[in-house]
């Protein structure tokens, strides 16, 4: 279970990106004129390109953002009987889990910088312009945490609207 500094941490990155996005990022361009979205746009393709870029901009910094992992998967590598093998997994598992933590909260506050900075934010790209309209600070929040959360959870779940029976529609 990681830390809770390191769950601190994360949840910090994510609210830093967010107010700034919200407080800053939007406050100087929030009154430019939302982009025409066309008759054949697929917002989950727009998600998929936000998520892989700013997977893209983390890469690199990961390893830097937690516990490096090297050390306890060589350990694992090494460890002799089962309770070796238990603690050197635990130790792996933690630091991976912490530099999860803490690499999910800088890819949420990028997303939302990234999202107020296009001014694009996903429900108001899903949702019919003539209704009502949503409050952009929860917009703001539901775009980042979608994509801060990477390729992978958009992936599965336009392959599972693709995949759904017409029955079940």
């Amino acid at each position: 279970m990681p830390d809770f500094s390191t769950i601190a941490t994360g949840f910090a990155l994510l609210l830093g990106g967010y107010l700034l996005a919200l407080l800053v990022v939007h406050e100087a361009w929030g009154d430019a004129t939302q982009p025409q979205i066309t008759t054949s746009f697929n917002a989950f393709a727009l998600l998929f390109v936000m998520a892989l870029a700013i997977e893209r901009l983390v890469q690199p910094f990961a390893p830097r953002l937690g516990p490096d992992s090297a050390g306890p998967a060589a350990d694992l590598q090494t460890a002799q009987g089962r309770e070796g093998v238990r603690t050197a997994l635990v130790t792996l598992n933690d630091a991976r889990n912490r530099t999860a933590i803490v690499t999910w909260g800088l890819a949420t506050g990028l997303a939302c910088l990234l999202a107020a900075g296009t001014n694009i934010t996903l429900l108001q790209a899903i949702t019919d312009r003539q209704g009502p309209q949503i409050a952009f600070w929860l917009d703001l929040l539901v775009t980042g945490l979608v994509v801060g959360a990477g390729t992978k959870p958009i992936n599965d779940l336009w392959t599972r609207l693709q995949n759904k029976s017409p029955a079940a529609a």
